[in-house]
């Protein structure tokens, strides 16, 4: 089974990704860290660590040709 993340931080993540799609890479959690760290007002690690993490697995897939939203249910 598959981790399963809190709808606020998908939320962010997506959020996020709309406003500065070009910040972002799809095979970079390290520079996706540091760019989410810099364009929200996260103060937690462990928090900022899941929304880069959602993030790059997010984009990863997009890349992959999966088109479908995540679903928040």
């Amino acid at each position: 089974m598959g981790n399963i993340r809190q709808t606020f931080i998908k939320n962010i993540a997506l959020d996020l990704a709309k406003r500065y799609p070009e910040q972002f890479k799809h095979d970079d959690f390290q520079h996706n860290k540091e760019k989410v760290a810099e364009l929200s007002d996260v103060d937690s690690k462990l928090l900022r660590n899941r929304i880069a993490g959602y993030l790059t697995r997010h984009l990863a897939s997009q890349q992959k040709g999966n088109t479908n939203p995540p679903s928040f249910e």
